[in-house]
């Protein structure tokens, strides 16, 4: 399987990623805590559908892209980056956030990205088994106060990239996995990897530009 590093880092992909300035930067801090190895991003999945189960991939529409992905013997960690600045009121149960810069002049509401992991995190758990447990982790940007956090569902968490290090450090040490799991679930996760056509990526990269031109940075 080819592989194509990430300029700067020692995380590679079996595809070209495409990743918006906020995910590389979550890459970078990551990469700090867990081996490159451990660490994949821009990671593409067949679609589960809660009746069906998951679905044949036939067309763009059939893949959910995960920003980043991380294995461990503490378990598995799904991330979806936002690079939104200003002040950030989340309350996990709400089906949208709300977004303030601009000394309280712009207001901004976005879908829940607690939402939106759900669908990833749904995706993810085919690959890796229903034993291991999967956290969802909200990253924003440095630029970004969260100023209310409410809510969260269990295995949840939200955060900024300047704390990134500190809470992964720390659940890190949890351990439930041996090495050899780890292995295991490494390659489980390489396998279960679907390489995106060109739509894709393009797509996912303007959609993140949209957002940003709404608020993010």
């Amino acid at each position: 399987m080819a592989e194509y590093k990430i300029r700067g880092t020692k995380v590679a992909t079996p595809y070209p990623a495409q990743l918006t300035p906020g995910e590389v930067r979550l890459i970078f801090g990551l990469e700090k805590i867990f081996s490159a190895e451990r660490i994949f991003a821009d990671c593409y999945f067949p679609k589960v559908d809660p009746k069906l189960g998951v679905r044949r991939v036939v067309t763009k529409a059939d893949l959910v892209q995960i920003d980043c992905m991380v294995v461990d013997e503490s378990g598995a960690y799904v991330f979806e980056s936002k690079d939104y600045v200003g002040w950030i009121y989340a309350h996990g149960k709400r089906v949208h956030w709300t977004q303030v810069s601009g000394y309280g002049k712009n207001k901004h509401q976005f879908y829940s990205p607690v939402r939106q992991n759900e669908s990833h995190i749904a995706a993810a758990r085919t690959v890796i088994g229903k034993e291991v447990p999967i956290y969802s982790v909200v990253v924003f940007g440095r630029e970004a106060t969260l100023k209310v956090v409410e809510d969260l569902p269990e295995n949840c968490i939200v955060c900024t990239q300047a704390e990134i290090r500190n809470i992964m450090s720390r659940m890190s040490q949890e351990k439930c996995l041996d090495t050899a799991q780890v292995e295991e679930l490494r390659q489980a996760v390489r396998r279960g990897l679907v390489n995106p056509d060109g739509v894709v990526r393009t797509e996912h990269i303007e959609e993140a530009q949209e957002i940003a031109g709404e608020g993010g940075n």
